[in-house]
């Protein structure tokens, strides 16, 4: 009896043993359609390059399945605007001013809306040329937001077809995706007084940085500064310059001449150079004695400014730096 009851168990457990391989080998070699996304169904890892000619980026359909496929799969996109309504909800609830937005249709286009995953490979890449993002703001959120047609794609993750493509941009100074912060350094900042005196302040703080082209930047004038960026957009209309980096420096390859700008409000005269402050970029390579090198982009600026009409003038004399490792931004 007891061998009977051995024997039925050893059968038992055979056949679950070829049900949970069976089951295993389907899960193994499921192939399924999904756009590459995070948790939140937003795709934000690549940056634009602000840059004559524009610069693409990339909407992602990837194939799952831990196997390659012997068959090929198309991928048809379409439009859609279910996910940036959720976004803004969850992000911002009712703060409409702070609200993402869909990219312009004049910042890109996206010439192609199905392409096909071959056998023996694992994603489609469906490029965006985007271009005059210059004309956007620094400030604002953009997206592009597309999800599979699946009448067209019927083998897709129905929790993978959707995605929100995050439009960051960069140039050579600043990025978007990360803030940039540039770090006052022998700086001062002459206040005058109503009496004929003045008031000499020497910053330390830093000063973030944001690219509004491929060679300009926007920055608060001075030591202006916002509390909270995200409800800042009037203090930084009234406050900010624009840097436009030109020419190099024919006496110094590191160097480029600088042009001082306002950014909207403000008032805003470039001055004559003093000393090192001789309204350039720098690309400053400092040493130690046994060969060690430290790398910083800085702005060396001279420049009054004032916030409204009836105002006095403020004087700035201003080294701005920002440490960096080319090794890593060459990569």
């Amino acid at each position: 009896m007891k061998k009977i009851v051995t024997i039925i168990l050893c059968s038992a457990l055979v056949v679950i043993s070829g049900c949970d391989n069976y089951d295993f080998a389907q899960e193994q070699f499921r192939k399924e359609v999904n756009l590459l996304s995070n948790s939140s169904l937003v795709y934000d890892r690549q940056v634009a390059e602000l840059q004559q000619g524009g610069d693409t980026l990339f909407v992602v359909a990837s194939l799952s399945g831990s196997q390659a496929s012997d068959e090929s799969f198309t991928v048809a996109l379409q439009n859609s605007d279910t996910l940036l309504r959720a976004y803004n909800k969850s992000n911002f609830d009712i703060n409409k001013a702070r609200f993402a937005k869909y990219l312009p249709e004049e910042c890109y286009e996206f010439p192609t809306m199905e392409m096909t995953i071959p056998a023996g490979s694992s994603k489609a890449m469906f490029p965006v040329y985007l271009k005059n993002l210059d004309k956007i703001s620094p400030d604002s959120i953009y997206f592009l937001e597309y999800k599979i047609d699946s009448l067209k794609t019927p083998d897709c993750n129905p929790k993978k077809r959707h995605v929100l493509l995050r439009i960051h941009k960069e140039n050579y100074y600043a990025s978007t995706q990360t803030a940039t912060y540039y770090n006052y350094t022998s700086s001062t900042i002459i206040i005058p007084n109503t009496d004929g005196t003045s008031e000499v302040r020497r910053p330390t703080n830093s000063n973030r940085v944001f690219p509004v082209s491929e060679n300009a930047v926007r920055l608060m004038a001075g030591d202006e500064s916002f509390s909270d960026y995200t409800t800042a957009l009037d203090i930084i209309n009234k406050g900010s310059i624009i840097l436009e980096m030109g020419e190099q420096l024919p006496e110094n390859p590191l160097a480029k001449e600088l042009t001082i700008l306002p950014y909207k409000d403000i008032d805003v005269m470039q001055l004559t150079p003093i000393g090192e402050y001789d309204n350039t970029y720098l690309l400053n390579v400092i040493r130690t004695p046994d060969g060690r090198a430290t790398y910083y982009k800085e702005f060396r600026l001279h420049y009054k400014y004032r916030l409204q009409p009836t105002d006095r003038y403020r004087e700035v004399n201003a080294k701005l730096r920002y440490q960096f490792n080319p090794r890593v931004e060459n990569l």
